[in-house]
């Protein structure tokens, strides 16, 4: 995959601006992230979660869900493949947190919650991250900009926090796949001639990337 493109389509998911964290965990592979990749690996409870959490994020409704989507192996994938140790590892200890919290709260595995306690539960950990990500000084940055000169990394977070690692990735992976671009978005097989302001009709889904 290529993946500036890959980011390109996630930024414009995200209202084309990305954490900087985010847009440093897509730099290229050296050896050593080669290794990370070929070591990273979720279990089959894991993979579970995962996929849940992605559905309570995009649910089916009158348009396939996340499930329906495959994201739940897509992300895996993705983090496997594309992403730095450290994210990687924010992304496990992020599970594992969910998992604690879904204990402290109600003694038992979040998959074994109500669908109203798991909401809630990811509601705090949405919070939570956006205080941290808050009083770390996080910034958004643009695509196209130059990371390198103009990014700083945080001192308060070590690469992407798991909760905007799970939405990035939901997203990402719901709205390139083949039920989220020809059901959630209208999709044009062959598209006509270019045209760089079209208006939507009243109810017009958004285009497919």
């Amino acid at each position: 995959m290529n993946r500036r493109e890959a980011l390109s389509r996630v930024a414009l998911l995200m209202g084309g601006t990305l954490s900087a964290p985010t847009l440093m965990a897509f730099g290229e592979n050296s050896p050593q992230n080669i290794g990370s990749a070929a070591a990273f690996s979720l279990n089959d409870a894991q993979r579970a979660l995962v996929a849940e959490i992605a559905d309570i994020i995009i649910p089916r409704t009158s348009t396939p869900g996340a499930k329906d989507a495959g994201v739940g192996p897509f992300i895996e994938l993705m983090l496997k493949d594309c992403y730095k140790a450290q994210e990687q590892q924010n992304f496990m200890d992020g599970l594992a947190d969910v998992e604690a919290r879904a204990q402290k709260a109600h003694g038992k595995n979040f998959l074994a919650t109500s669908a109203t306690e798991q909401t809630a539960l990811l509601k705090s950990v949405e919070k939570d991250t956006i205080e941290m990500m808050k009083n770390a000084n996080v910034q958004q940055v643009k695509v196209g900009d130059n990371v390198d000169k103009e990014v700083i990394e945080s001192k308060k977070i070590k690469g992407t926090p798991f909760w905007r690692l799970m939405k990035e990735l939901t997203l990402f992976g719901y709205f390139t796949s083949e039920q989220g671009a020809t059901k959630a978005l209208d999709y044009v097989p062959i598209p006509g001639r270019y045209e760089g302001c079209i208006p939507l009709k009243p109810g017009q889904k958004a285009y497919a990337l």
